[in-house]
């Protein structure tokens, strides 16, 4: 079948309104010959379409599988899907279709039977006709993130940044953000290349297989000003070489791993307030994420004495609130990128070390830390001007859905266990008209079951081979269809509901027949004399129903975690509480120093009494230390020392110069040979 196929002739071409027009005055006894050719009609046309009485044209032999409705419904199902992380795969819209298509008893292709799905070719006509439905690469969120973004812990941070812009008079200029990120001396992401057709595999050269991380510090305001970089290297001492080349103002340190700390934390805040320059008429406030090394006592001590107000993000928010996450690093790793790979082609063989990384950085970060971009930051989540209408209804509905499902396993009663309620018949038959939105209908707001109502199908079939995908039907009073579908409910029958729906339908005014005896069927046969009452009418069935949102997995643990949200951390009761923990921690520091010295100190050997045993414990002779003032490190300076003969310390000799050097202080990578920095250039 061709995809994109271009109509050659203008067969069918004409207007439905005037076709409309055409047979209505037909029908009042106008001649077919003279109203065809009044309005520019064929004879056998106008004379077919009277006959028939549809305006539509139909040229050819295929006919859609789907109506229009359904189709929107098919568009509407895959749009809600994707606004709650459930996005479908090709395959997985593809078996949908398939079993819409034969749940309700449409006539579709037979190769549909054969692979279980439909095809590519109709795949390709539904996108053609849908155009704002494409596949997309999704970004990988944690479940941490989708129950995180709720409206209850947002709406906390807004009430918090309103209260201290008010208190304490913030404008643009005062209102800072700060944030980490990581990069690594290798590609991560390498960009597209021109290659060969069809060949297999497209490489890149890179620095190394896994390279080094070193941490960026960065900072902006609302007004579209920066602070220099702050960067964190994995290494043990620091190097005044590792910054040259850097952006103008940048600090770093080091750390055994490359991430912050509690420390490393207190230094940056040091940094940070000799720049801002806060005073007690104009206090900084300072927005940041909940990581563990921000409510480090001594940097929030500090930070009260100098007049910083500190207000944490709510949890699990910052890819979408922070205004560094939002808007700056993302240009910034995407430039550092390119600054690597044109480092790479520009060396060839050579190895990106610690040494060549604020190089690297300083015209990324010189591009991406623009005024534009800290502007647009902080306006995009509503923080500056404060808005805390930024984000609508859709941005919440992930952690909606996860709350509903996650109060399903809540209560003594199971989620499969129904009760019949009974409702009154509607006296308008809307079930060809689709829902503006499947998921607006299924999911209440509260935090009730979002998968609660099972709706009833219009045909039943012959073939039971789709029961995993329908939802569970039981057994009860009423006499229901063995295929998965249900009859209509006239006036006094009964449909099936979940055991979570009473609340609802207590809110719409239905009543509940209780004390209703609830057996869940256990035979999988489908058995096809089973008919519904004649008084009720089949109903349509939902892809909701064909494949609903998948129900997560209950914890394998009942441990429950202290839940963070977004507090003043410079507040009083919040420092308090940090200091409180601060010195709990201290002490339990010291007795453990305490205990490893008593372990290490030698018991005294009393000689009157020892004298008549045959064993006696050696005393621990004191380490021969030994330094060799004539072995001096090229980068630190510091002398070679042995301790028992071994060196305290991994020293590394540099096969050209043949100078002698600390591991720590060097670039070595582990790999055989190794050539310090200044033979290398």
């Amino acid at each position: 079948m061709v995809n994109k196929y271009k109509k050659k002739t203008k067969q069918g071409t004409w207007d439905e309104n005037a076709m409309q027009t055409a047979i209505n005055l037909c029908k009042a006894g106008e001649s077919i010959k003279s109203t065809a050719k009044k309005y520019g009609l064929a004879y056998a046309t106008l004379y077919r379409h009277v006959k028939t009485g549809t305006v539509a044209s139909k040229l050819g032999r295929f006919r859609p599988v789907f109506t229009e409705d359904q189709e929107i419904e098919l568009v509407t199902y895959l749009k809600d899907m994707d606004s709650v992380f459930f996005g479908l795969t090709r395959d997985e819209f593809k078996n949908l279709a398939f079993i819409y298509a034969k749940k309700n008893n449409l006539n579709y292709p037979n190769n549909w039977d054969k692979y279980e799905k439909a095809g590519d070719d109709w795949l390709s006509s539904f996108l053609s006709r849908h155009n704002q439905i494409s596949l997309r690469t999704p970004e990988a969120t944690s479940v941490a993130r989708a129950k995180g973004f709720n409206r209850h812990e947002v709406g906390r941070f807004y009430e918090n940044l309103e209260a201290l812009t008010v208190k304490y008079d913030i404008d643009a200029s005062r209102l800072y953000n700060m944030d980490e990120t990581g990069i690594s001396t290798t590609t991560n992401k390498p960009p597209k290349v021109l290659s060969t057709k069809g060949k297999k595999q497209v490489g890149i050269i890179a620095s190394a297989e896994r390279g080094q991380l070193t941490t960026v510090i960065g900072c902006c305001n609302a007004a579209g000003s920066f602070l220099p970089p702050f960067l964190i290297f994995a290494r043990k001492k620091m190097q005044p070489r590792l910054l040259d080349g850097a952006p103008p103002g940048t600090q770093g340190t080091c750390t055994p791993n490359g991430w912050t700390s509690g420390e490393v934390f207190l230094d940056w805040m040091h940094f940070f307030v000799e720049h801002v320059r806060p005073t007690p008429e104009k206090k900084i406030l300072l927005l940041l994420d909940n990581h563990e090394s921000h409510k480090y006592y001594p940097a929030l001590d500090y930070a009260s004495k100098n007049n910083v107000v500190i207000l944490s993000l709510a949890p699990h928010t910052t890819h979408k609130m922070q205004p560094m996450d939002v808007a700056v690093y993302g240009p910034l790793k995407t430039y550092f990128e390119r600054e690597i790979n044109f480092f790479q082609k520009s060396h060839p063989g050579r190895i990106i070390n610690q040494y060549d990384v604020a190089r690297l950085l300083s015209p990324a970060f010189l591009k991406s830390a623009v005024a534009q971009n800290a502007v647009h930051g902080f306006e995009r989540p509503g923080i500056w001007p404060v808005n805390k209408y930024a984000f609508g209804d859709e941005d919440y509905e992930p952690a909606a859905v996860f709350a509903g499902m996650s109060n399903m396993n809540i209560g003594t009663k199971s989620t499969n266990s129904l009760e019949t309620i009974d409702i009154p018949r509607p006296s308008v038959d809307t079930s060809s008209t689709p829902s503006p939105s499947l998921l607006q209908e299924q999911i209440p707001s509260s935090s009730v079951d979002p998968l609660s109502e099972i709706f009833p199908s219009r045909n039943r079939t012959s073939s039971c081979e789709f029961q995993d995908f329908v939802a569970p039907i039981v057994n009860t009073r009423e006499k229901f269809r063995s295929d998965g579908c249900t009859p209509e409910p006239e006036p006094g029958c009964s449909r099936i509901v979940s055991a979570l729906e009473p609340d609802i339908a207590a809110q719409r005014g239905d009543t509940v027949v209780p004390d209703i005896e609830v057996n869940t069927r256990q035979n999988t046969s489908c058995d096809n004399t089973s008919d519904p009452k004649p008084e009720c009418s089949a109903s349509h069935c939902s892809p909701l129903v064909l494949r609903p949102i998948p129900n997560p997995a209950k914890p394998m643990t009942t441990r429950k975690r202290k839940l963070q949200k977004s507090e003043i951390l410079t507040s009083t009761p919040i420092k308090e509480d940090q200091k409180h923990k601060y010195e709990k921690n201290k002490v339990k520091n010291i007795n453990k120093r305490l205990n490893d010295k008593s372990k290490n100190v030698p018991k005294k050997i009393n000689t009157k009494t020892d004298k008549d045993k045959k064993t006696t414990k050696k005393v621990k002779q004191p380490k021969k230390i030994k330094e060799f003032k004539d072995i001096l490190c090229f980068f630190c300076g510091e002398i070679y020392i042995e301790e028992d003969g071994k060196p305290i310390e991994n020293w590394i000799q540099c096969d050209i110069c043949q100078q002698w050097c600390h591991e720590d202080c060097s670039a070595f990578d582990g790999a055989l040979g190794y050539t310090c920095d200044n033979c290398q250039s």
